[in-house]
């Protein structure tokens, strides 16, 4: 049977960051049609998943430095 080539795209922290700021807009639009509740919700989530991008990007430039 043949093996599935599966291709690993590493997703930048710049595209996170496109992400998070378009959903961020997506909770500014609830907000402002009266869903406080489903606009609080996504940016709770948001600010965990800001919250692990920063531990991501420590986690790269310890190891950057412990490169060099």
């Amino acid at each position: 049977m043949p093996k599935i080539k599966q291709e690993s795209k590493a997703v930048t922290a710049a595209e996170i960051e496109r992400s998070i700021q378009a959903l961020n807009k997506m909770a500014e639009r609830l907000w402002g049609d009266g869903r406080e509740a489903e606009a609080k919700a996504l940016l709770d989530a948001l600010d965990a998943l800001n919250r692990a991008l920063d531990r991501i990007r420590i986690g790269e430039s310890r190891r950057v430095v412990t490169l060099h």
